[in-house]
């Protein structure tokens, strides 16, 4: 599709004080255009906090099973033109302000997300230790996003509940981003994986993929076989690691209920080699297991390691979301087949792009653009302005 706009000459500004943009009479066409439904409210002139109200779905970034397929590729599409060309989106969210609000520990998912924003110029409200804010004393996870809502433009959240994170997303009056929640939902980690994969293999039909170790208490592993779903002909080979202890027995459903129909289960990560195109290695958790001996005996099945991976030829990779266990040992990392820092690595220009949807006004490539530019006077004060293609 096509979008064609004529700007009259006109000053104005927006957002912080020193950002302004100064716009002259031009042509700007595009294919490819972030929708105004999806940027959010600016405040009220009053400066009063907004009143939440439910937003629709594709407003927030709540679970992967909400995009679809073109979805999914204009957002891997974004995330490449990021790192191809990062200065053109240097201080593309200046002005904005991102909550990250953590109810669980978090390592890789809370660091990318702030220094996506940071990249993009943005500014940060960090909750990362639960304990020193009112939510250690009692206050509910509920109240404690809204005041985010409250104060920011955005919200990435982490909950150990399931369904925490939508409810929020129905309420807050700014767009939410699940940034991972109970043992389903991890739709950013899904993006980053499929963003690797297409990178690596050129594009996502067809691919055969391996899931190895303990798949029913994995949100990861979960939310990419949803994102999976969305491509044409993947196939799905699993070993998974049944756990057995008491707090967990309601997971020990069907395999096909977890990983979805058409699955095909193997005894042991040996039997994936040669029918995969990549094996992506779950965490084998102990506190899933009674005791070390029956944690030991399913560890032995999904453990991917140098020895298994000796004298295996051809471009399969491995992949681990981390942090990882004795089921991926650092044998493993000075091989061809280490895909999985790479995968993290991808982590900081994917939820740019994620933080470009949600907050983004215009996103126009340098070709997308006729005539004159759209010039934004948002560099720092030491340096010249600069034209910015958005």
């Amino acid at each position: 599709m096509i979008f064609m706009f004529r700007i009259r000459k006109k000053n104005f500004s927006y957002g912080s004080p020193g950002k302004k943009i100064e716009a002259e009479s031009q042509l700007i066409r595009t294919t490819r255009l972030f929708p105004v439904s999806q940027c959010p409210r600016p405040l009220p002139a009053d400066g009063h906090p907004r009143t939440p109200g439910p937003r629709a779905a594709r407003q927030n970034l709540v679970s992967i099973d909400d995009w679809s397929r073109g979805d999914i590729e204009n957002l891997l599409d974004v995330t490449e033109d990021i790192r191809r060309h990062p200065g053109e989106f240097a201080y593309s969210l200046a002005g904005s302000l991102v909550c990250t609000a953590f109810f669980e520990p978090s390592t890789r998912t809370r660091l990318s997300f702030e220094a996506a924003a940071h990249r993009l110029g943005a500014k940060v409200l960090s909750m990362g230790d639960m304990q020193n804010t009112r939510m250690g004393l009692g206050e509910s996870a509920s109240d404690t996003l809204r005041m985010a809502g409250y104060y920011a433009d955005l919200v990435v959240a982490r909950h150990a509940q399931d369904g925490m994170v939508e409810r929020m997303a129905q309420e807050l009056d700014v767009p939410v981003v699940n940034a991972g929640e109970g043992l389903h939902r991890h739709p950013t980690q899904t993006l980053i994986d499929l963003f690797t994969l297409r990178k690596h293999f050129g594009t996502l039909d067809g691919l055969r993929v391996g899931i190895c170790g303990g798949l029913r208490y994995s949100r990861a592993a979960k939310s990419l076989l949803a994102g999976l779903r969305a491509f044409r002909d993947v196939r799905v080979h699993v070993v998974d690691a049944v756990g057995d202890a008491d707090a967990v027995q309601a997971q020990h459903v069907p395999l096909a209920q977890v990983a979805g129909a058409g699955v095909q289960e193997h005894a042991c990560a040996a039997d994936l080699l040669g029918q995969v195109d990549v094996v992506y290695v779950v965490r084998v958790q102990r506190e899933q297991y009674r005791d070390a001996a029956s944690h030991g005996v399913q560890l032995e099945r999904c453990r991917v390691d140098r020895r298994l991976l000796q004298g295996l030829r051809g471009g399969m990779v491995v992949m681990h979301c981390l942090p990882r266990g004795a089921e991926l040992p650092e044998d493993v990392d000075d091989t061809p087949f280490n895909h999985y820092f790479r995968q993290a690595a991808n982590g900081v220009a994917v939820r740019m792009a994620v933080l470009q949807r949600y907050l983004g006004r215009f996103r126009l490539t340098t070709a997308a653009l006729m005539g004159d530019r759209l010039h934004l006077d948002i560099a720092p004060p030491s340096s010249p302005n600069r034209s910015v293609a958005w």
